[in-house]
């Protein structure tokens, strides 16, 4: 199986006053699934159960988003506190459906409840390392209780003419999610890789950072194998005054 994510958001910050500002994340999620069966000596294969658990499909809509306010009591540290908003589509458990030998989607764009977030960042000039935690304290009217989700980075930051350029280590640690106690499939993993990216300046205060990230090492819990392919992005930043 193997899973294309197309990953667009809108971010917006807004300085409250000196030293705290409020950030309001909305992304939207395109899930193309490519699903081939085979028998073990790779010969192609047609399960009994037809197209009930897992079938190529695109799904489009938007996901969970977040609101945090983000606070900067010293020069270099930054903390931010908040919650997920609940936006994107869940599905009914599809554990259960698939004992029953219903049709079921595994692919959900969000969790259906408010998690707590936090995050602790460090920057300098020359380096920069931040820690963010999503951390679901329910379940949700289906029965799931999303899995919890670490991501870190950290690294080197240097000029390039008047490019800023970033290097970083970066990965994620998640947990298993469950369907009314049962093992969610396609969650618990960690990973990490290096990310390259340049923030070059435009016009008008606008900055576009494109951005590269390769992933080093994968490990999936319970058995399960993930890999994630190189991964290209684009931010564009406009800072507007008061």
């Amino acid at each position: 199986m193997r899973l294309t994510l197309t990953h667009a958001e809108l971010d917006a910050t807004y300085g409250l006053r000196a030293g705290v500002a409020m950030s309001l994340r909305l992304p939207y999620d395109v899930k193309d699934q490519r699903v081939h069966y085979t028998t073990l000596t790779g010969a192609p294969f047609t399960p009994p159960y037809g197209d009930i658990h897992h079938r190529t499909e695109t799904l489009r809509g938007l996901a969970d988003g977040d609101l945090l306010v983000l606070w900067q009591p010293a020069r270099d540290w930054s903390f931010g506190f908040g919650t997920t908003l609940p936006f994107g589509d869940t599905v009914p458990d599809p554990v259960e459906l698939g004992r029953e030998g219903k049709k079921h989607e595994h692919i959900q764009f969000g969790s259906g409840v408010f998690a707590p977030e936090v995050e602790i960042g460090f920057h300098t000039a020359r380096v920069s390392a931040i820690v963010h935690a999503t951390i679901p304290l329910s379940e949700n009217d289906e029965g799931f209780r999303a899995p919890k989700n670490f991501r870190w980075s950290a690294g080197p930051s240097f000029n390039i003419a008047r490019v800023r350029a970033t290097l970083t280590a970066a990965g994620q640690y998640q947990t298993i999610g469950r369907w009314n106690g049962e093992t969610d499939e396609g969650t618990g993993f960690s990973n990490g890789g290096l990310r390259l990216q340049l923030a070059i300046p435009a016009p008008r205060g606008v900055t576009i950072t494109p951005s590269v990230y390769r992933e080093l090492y994968s490990h999936g819990f319970n058995d399960e194998t993930f890999s994630q392919g190189t991964t290209v992005g684009v931010t564009v930043t406009r800072m507007f005054g008061r």
